[in-house]
């Protein structure tokens, strides 16, 4: 019992050795490039669906791609904002023509290329997007 008392310190300091960013390292590479500081524009020219959503105006140091059966996927997870990020956000898709019909932060709107879904969530400094765009044909 004592010794797995003993572990359990060591393994949360080795976690948090392993967690910390040495950003003069480039060790993103089996990770797609989601780590890497990039732009909005590079990011639509990348994947064109992006269009179709408002430009974000916050980080997009932590983010990623995915496509799974058709549907195309970008997430953005933005630490250490402020709220009012995440409201001008929703602002903008409101302007965008994006409805929130039950309140709960998921937007739709329909395009004649795509069903478009944003997933807004804001929690303890962290700003979560979900942008997906499920191909009409």
């Amino acid at each position: 019992m004592k010794k797995i008392l003993w572990l359990c310190p060591l393994l949360l300091l080795m976690l948090a050795v392993i967690g910390c960013d040495d950003k003069s390292k480039d060790d993103d590479t089996t990770l797609g490039g989601q780590l890497s500081q990039t732009t909005w524009a590079s990011e639509v020219e990348k994947y064109p669906f992006l269009a179709n959503f408002p430009a974000y105006d916050g980080e997009l140091e932590n983010h990623r791609y995915s496509e799974t059966m058709g549907m195309l996927q970008y997430i953005i997870m933005d630490y250490n904002c402020e709220e009012s990020l995440k409201t001008n956000y929703c602002d903008k898709l409101t302007a965008a023509g994006f409805v929130d019909e039950n309140g709960y932060g998921i937007y739709k709107k329909t395009t004649t290329e795509y069903q478009l879904t944003v997933s807004v969530s804001y929690t303890g400094g962290t700003l979560a997007l979900s942008l997906s765009a499920n191909p009409l044909n």
